[in-house]
């Protein structure tokens, strides 16, 4: 579960990586595959899928309050998005991205130092039990 949770990680940082530097090639994807319901099935699965390994694995982390609730969101994300169906996904989000592209650097960082935050949360704290223990 750890190595998913590290893979998340992992991608948001890129993610915010590419949002600061070349925020076009994430736009343009998403606006290429918006009439696909692969984007649509991905959003709720990701969402899913994570929400839960952040509440099963939220014991683990520095901030276990805080993964935990970034837990529920996803998951309260992704059964939004299944009551809202294909129709009510592409309807909403097609003209947000035309709306968010100029903000994409404001959300590379955004997006950066959430991930940042989760590598810095699930970091395994050497020597620091012993010295409380001390």
């Amino acid at each position: 579960m750890t190595l998913l949770i590290k893979l998340f990680e992992i991608l948001m940082l890129l993610a915010g990586v590419l949002l600061l530097v070349k925020p076009d090639n994430i736009f343009d994807f998403i606006e290429n595959n918006m009439a696909n319901t692969f984007l649509y099935v991905t959003a709720i699965v990701v969402r899913f899928v994570f929400g839960v390994l952040f509440f099963l694995t939220a014991s683990k982390s520095r901030y276990p309050g805080i993964i935990k609730f970034f837990g529920y969101v996803f998951v309260i994300a992704a059964i939004v998005l299944v009551f809202m169906g294909v129709g009510g996904f592409k309807y909403f989000f097609t003209p947000l991205i035309s709306d968010v592209t100029p903000f994409a650097s404001i959300a590379g960082v955004f997006a950066t130092v959430f991930g940042g935050f989760l590598i810095f949360s699930f970091i395994k704290q050497k020597g620091v039990s012993a010295e409380i223990n001390n």
